[in-house]
């Protein structure tokens, strides 16, 4: 690992006199940390990505800042989040994660030119979802990668965003532990302890190692397995799920809503308010939606009350 200063930096990437050639050829990743903290350097880590962007097209670029999650902060970082592959604080920036980051970048560049089965792979998505995931990727990637020699250098990185930042985002083709808990009927707390019962399901595709999610159709066919195997039919998942994952009384999800009084389990998840993530397990009932996602998401439902 190569750490500069940010003039140094800046020297060597415009072919400054003092530069040293310090930074390798072919980086496979850069940090830059946001504000610099430097009297020598007037920019900051938005133009120092600049520099870096003229000279390695296809090097993934991450932001930190020891003032993420500051109101003044994210009102600062929208500038960058088309710019940086990932923007965080300091302690989030693990070694395993970072190693593991630059092998998953290194994998979607070996899918380049491969078509959609390219992409398929890279996701470890099961072949029943060949159609609704092509229809829910980005136009330019339906096809799969463009190869390098199609003169697209930065494709892998905006695949790379899209995964990212949609696809392992948002409910839908993937469930985190509290949609899928609810979705097969258990408490988002108790899920834990039941969850490798549905192993099977996991998504083990780039960048699974900073996500824990499912995907819904392996979830569904987990339990149609366990209804098979105990010779059970299948109603609704979280009507049959309790049941068929031997779930106790009290680990059975139900309504997080005070005034809801009905017996039987929620079905959705909701947020507390439209800008927060979906955690909390209601009926459908019981929540009211804000707004609604294309046909291959889940709806996002925000509650009225608790």
């Amino acid at each position: 690992m190569t750490t500069l200063g940010p003039m140094e930096a800046a020297s060597e990437l415009l072919g400054g006199p003092n530069g040293e050639g310090q930074i390798p050829s072919n980086p496979d990743l850069a940090l830059v940390d946001w504000y610099l903290h430097t009297d020598e350097y007037s920019g900051d880590g938005p133009s120092i990505e600049g520099i870096l962007r003229d000279t390695f097209k296809t090097l993934p670029i991450y932001a930190f800042s020891g003032q993420y999650g500051n109101p003044e902060f994210k009102r600062e970082q929208k500038r960058g989040e088309h710019r940086f592959a990932l923007i965080t604080s300091p302690d989030r920036l693990d070694d395993d994660d970072l190693i593991q980051d630059i092998q998953d970048y290194q994998q979607i560049r070996s899918k380049e030119g491969e078509g959609i089965d390219g992409i398929l792979e890279l996701l470890g998505a099961p072949t029943e979802l060949k159609e609704k995931i092509q229809s829910t990727l980005p136009q330019e990637f339906a096809e799969g990668l463009p190869a390098e020699d199609e003169g697209d250098s930065d494709s892998s990185l905006r695949f790379a965003r899209w995964v990212r930042h949609e696809l392992l985002e948002t409910p839908g083709l993937l469930w985190d532990d509290v949609w899928t808990a609810t979705k097969v009927g258990i408490k988002k707390h108790q899920f834990a302890e039941y969850s490798s019962k549905l192993s099977g399901a996991k998504y083990t595709g780039i960048f699974s190692h900073r996500n824990h999610l499912w995907w819904r159709v392996k979830v569904r066919d987990e339990i149609y397995r366990l209804a098979d195997d105990q010779n059970h039919s299948v109603d609704r998942l979280w009507k049959s799920g309790p049941d068929l994952l031997d779930v106790s009384e009290s680990d059975r999800s139900t309504c997080e809503i005070d005034s809801c009084d009905k017996p039987h389990p929620p079905q959705t998840v909701a947020a507390g308010s439209p800008s927060q993530k979906p955690e909390f397990q209601v009926h459908y009932n019981c929540s009211n939606i804000e707004q609604s996602r294309a046909a291959s998401y889940e709806d996002l439902r925000v509650l009225v009350e608790l």
